[in-house]
C-alpha cells in the first residue's frame, strides 16, 4: 500500500501525470472538421461495399427458368474487372492519407495531405468512370452491381468533399486544379 506524501518544504512540485500517448496529448474528436469526417467515413464505407456485388450476372433463359445468377466483389480481378479493383483501393487510400494527417501528424507524407486525399478520390472517380465502360462481356444478363454504383457515387463526393477542404485551408492545387472555383464556403 502506497501513501502520498507531501514533499520536503523547498523542493519543486512534482511533475503532472501524463496523459494520452507518449507526447502527452489527448486527442479530442471535436477538434477534426466535420468534412474530415465524412472523408474519412466514405472511405470506409467505400472499402465495406468492395466485399459486396459488384458484378452480377443472371443465367436466365428468358423461358421462365431460372438457372441462377452470380456475382462477385471488387476483390474480383478476372476480365479486366480489376479497374473497380484498384479505384476502391486509391479511394481507401486518400482517406487513409487524411487519416495519417490527422491521427499522426508527426509522420512526414510526401505532398501535402489534403493534396494527396483530393487526387486520391478524383484518380479514383475516373477509374470507376472508366470501369463502366472497360468490360464488353457483360451481354444483356450482366452489369455492375449496386455496390459498385455506390462506390461510383461515394467516390464522386469524396472528391468534391475533399476538393472544399483542401480551398477552405489553403492547399495549393497543381496546374489548372488550383484555377477551379471555390466550392462551398
Amino acid at each position: 500500500m502506497t501513501h502520498d506524501v507531501p514533499p520536503p518544504p523547498g523542493s519543486p512540485p512534482p511533475p503532472p501525470p501524463q496523459t494520452g500517448g507518449p507526447s502527452g496529448t489527448t486527442f479530442d474528436p471535436a477538434s477534426v472538421n466535420r468534412l474530415d469526417w465524412a472523408i474519412l467515413g466514405i472511405g470506409f464505407i467505400v472499402f465495406i461495399f468492395s466485399f459486396f456485388d459488384y458484378y452480377s450476372w443472371d443465367f436466365g433463359s428468358g423461358y421462365g427458368l431460372d438457372l441462377g445468377s452470380v456475382s462477385w466483389s471488387a476483390w474480383h480481378f478476372s476480365h479486366g474487372l480489376f479497374i473497380a479493383w484498384f479505384a476502391m483501393v486509391i479511394t481507401v487510400l486518400a482517406a487513409a492519407v487524411l487519416a495519417v494527417s490527422l491521427f499522426a501528424p508527426a509522420i512526414e507524407l510526401p505532398a501535402p495531405a489534403r493534396l494527396l486525399t483530393f487526387l486520391g478520390f478524383a484518380v479514383g472517380f475516373v477509374l470507376y468512370l472508366i470501369a463502366i465502360f472497360a468490360h464488353s462481356d457483360f451481354g444483356p444478363a450482366g452489369g455492375h452491381g449496386f455496390s459498385f454504383w455506390v462506390s461510383l457515387i461515394l467516390a464522386g463526393a469524396g472528391a468534391v468533399v475533399a476538393l472544399m477542404r483542401a480551398q477552405q485551408t489553403d492547399t495549393a492545387l497543381p496546374g489548372q486544379l488550383g484555377k477551379l472555383p471555390r466550392v462551398g464556403r
